[in-house]
């Protein structure tokens, strides 16, 4: 079993009640596995909303099938927008 840290940035910690929470997976966790559980615990992972981070690479950039490390770095923050 494999421990995974996601913190939560910006207005996800009001918006969770929380900095932060911990994951626990299967020693052979992939990056789906990890879209599984952030989503159940309620995140809306599409872009437009909040952007999840896995060792400071966006989790649509990743392949499904990457396996995760008990030293991957989660982080989960609202999509910042701007302009005129």
């Amino acid at each position: 079993m494999m421990v995974i840290t996601v913190k939560f940035l910006g207005g996800l910690r009001q918006e969770m009640g929380m900095e932060s929470t911990t994951l626990r997976l299967p020693d052979n966790a992939t990056v789906a596995d990890l879209e599984h559980q952030l989503r159940s615990l309620g995140l809306d992972l599409d872009a437009q909303k909040n952007i999840a981070v896995l060792n400071q690479c966006g989790l649509s950039q990743l392949p499904s099938d990457r396996q995760l490390a008990p030293e991957d770095v989660v982080m989960v923050f609202p999509n910042i927008s701007g302009g005129s």
